[in-house]
């Protein structure tokens, strides 16, 4: 039995064995991530073991309770694993959507003591659906519209690539449902896995283009952006961070990077889904402005230039709208070195008052 089962989940049990040698070695994700994609990957494959014991002694000419036992554990997995989908793609959701799951473990678990979700005719060893027996499935479909719900979410505020990540899983999950309810559980497991290494692999994608000091966007991406949003481009902000030198020399670089981190925080909490932020360089910053007027424009530098003076550093900006790409980066960076200009005029010229005083 245990042979036909490596050989029959052969493709399975490579891609999940795969996956968890993976998560052991992965330096870039959260370990709260790591953790569910952990536990994901082990309930996927106790759901084929489950799933292959019950098709096994429901094949027997008699009924046994280990029948019952593996049938309630496939009734309750497959929409947790659904739920824990949902939770590795938005983990930020509220914690009630849990509730389903739980409330499916409790029905689902009736089947030892009443007949009121399932039960099994003890002399065919036939399955008998009780008046609660579609929770499971309703369940699903609920996390299921969950899954789709966050596609639109994603889709709206312009995240598509992660929006069609999402579409997919929740596209695949409603046919494996499907395949479920007549009974074509042998997809399912290898549906959910392929689901998951689809997402991790989304994930660590995302990693490659990020600053891995500052977390936001690296040149590399804004070389692709540059081309792949030209036409919602309205305008870029160039910006260049004073003083980093000076704290790397005097205070040390860790100061330095201290310093950095917190003025891409301040561009982060102040942007929306219209502004994306690159690190170009050492103390470069860029951002790309997405349908936003010049008005809008202005007034997002006000408050990331207040943001970055609140956190006691200063940055120098400049800014271009409404021209071609390369006219735009060009012109921002021209400005931003001005405006460096005249700060550095500034202090020197507040140094030289206050030796006078």
């Amino acid at each position: 039995m245990i042979v036909d089962f490596l050989i029959k989940n052969y493709i399975l049990i490579i891609m999940l064995l795969g996956m968890f040698i993976v998560t052991l070695f992965d330096v870039y994700l959260e370990r709260s991530m790591i953790i569910k994609l952990r536990v994901v990957i082990v309930l996927i494959f106790a759901l084929a073991v489950f799933n292959d014991l019950e098709t096994y002694v429901g094949n027997l000419d008699h009924f046994t309770y280990w029948r019952l036992l593996f049938s309630v554990i496939c009734y309750s997995l497959r929409p947790i694993i659904i739920l824990l989908l949902i939770f590795i793609v938005s983990p930020k959701i509220n914690k009630l959507i849990t509730l389903p799951a739980l409330i499916n473990i409790i029905i689902s678990s009736t089947a030892f003591f009443t007949d009121i979700a399932f039960s099994f005719a003890t002399d065919l060893n036939h399955f008998v659906r009780g008046p609660l027996g579609y929770t499971p499935y309703i369940v699903t479909v609920i996390y299921i519209l969950t899954l789709y719900y966050i596609t639109v979410r994603k889709l709206a505020a312009r995240i598509s690539e992660e929006g069609v990540i999402i579409l997919f899983i929740a596209v695949t999950a409603t046919i494996s449902a499907v395949l479920a309810f007549f009974e074509h559980d042998e997809v399912v497991d290898l549906t959910f896995s392929t689901d998951v290494l689809l997402y991790y692999m989304y994930l660590y994608a995302q990693y490659t283009k990020r600053d891995p000091l500052t977390s936001v966007l690296n040149r590399q991406t804004l070389n692709s952006d540059l081309k792949m949003h030209k036409r919602n481009i309205t305008g870029i902000i160039s910006i260049d961070m004073n003083d980093l030198k000076w704290l790397n020399d005097n205070l040390g670089h860790q100061a330095g990077d201290k310093g950095l981190k917190a003025i891409a925080e301040c561009f982060s909490c102040i942007a929306t889904r219209n502004e994306r932020i690159y690190r170009i360089g050492g103390d470069e910053f860029v951002i790309v402005c997405r349908d936003r007027s010049e008005e809008e424009i202005q007034k997002f530098i006000d408050a990331v230039r207040k943001g970055v003076s609140e956190a006691g550093y200063s940055c120098a900006f400049g800014y271009s709208f409404g021209k071609d790409i390369d006219t735009m980066m060009k012109e921002a960076d021209e400005l931003m070195y001005k405006d460096k200009s005249r700060i550095k005029e500034e202090l020197k010229e507040k140094e030289i008052i206050r030796e006078r005083k």
